[in-house]
């Protein structure tokens, strides 16, 4: 499927949004059973390039509130999302390590509880390019809306609460 999507991108193909996609699938006879990951693929590959040559200084990243223990987490709501506190918990906390390794790299990184709250810090903040972990669905709808350089990583469970991420996938896009 990856062959066929770069070779229809080689030939011009308009796959700019999952309703073009999806159409050109269709009128292909191709099915996919999972358009939302062919279209968060798609729009990696065409953005990876690009995404990289950003310095991580001008780059945002944001983690969904849900990636924390929902148990053991004593982050705070602030301002401009959930601050991490460095908890007990902290050596195993995906999110931590996410924070802790884009940002040593120089990154900013925000743990938000919502997509307004995203597309608020975007406009105030004005990045030149972003990596987001999220939900398949929040990934296309961000994906869709908006108009910078971004990578979308899916989660590999969600369910709004004490979801997960692959951190080898994570730390790969930064």
């Amino acid at each position: 499927m990856k062959n066929l999507v770069q070779r229809l991108i080689s030939t011009g193909a308009d796959l700019s949004t999952k309703k073009a996609l999806k159409n050109t699938l269709n009128y292909l006879g191709i099915k996919p059973e999972n358009i939302d990951h062919l279209y968060i693929e798609l729009k990696n590959s065409i953005y990876r390039d690009t995404f990289r040559r950003i310095r991580p200084e001008h780059k945002l990243v944001f983690l969904p509130q849900c990636l924390r223990n929902s148990r053991t987490c004593k982050a705070v709501l602030g301002p401009t999302g959930w601050e991490c506190m460095k908890c007990s918990g902290h050596r195993t906390c995906k999110v931590f390590r996410i924070k802790q390794r884009a940002e040593s790299l120089g990154y900013r990184v925000f743990i938000v509880p919502g997509g307004s709250m995203i597309f608020k810090l975007i406009e105030n903040l004005r990045p030149k390019a972003v990596l987001g972990v999220s939900c398949l669905k929040e990934l296309v709808m961000a994906a869709e809306e908006l108009r910078i350089p971004g990578q979308g990583i899916p989660l590999l469970r969600d369910g709004c609460v004490d979801t997960d991420v692959s951190l080898k996938e994570v730390f790969d896009a930064l």
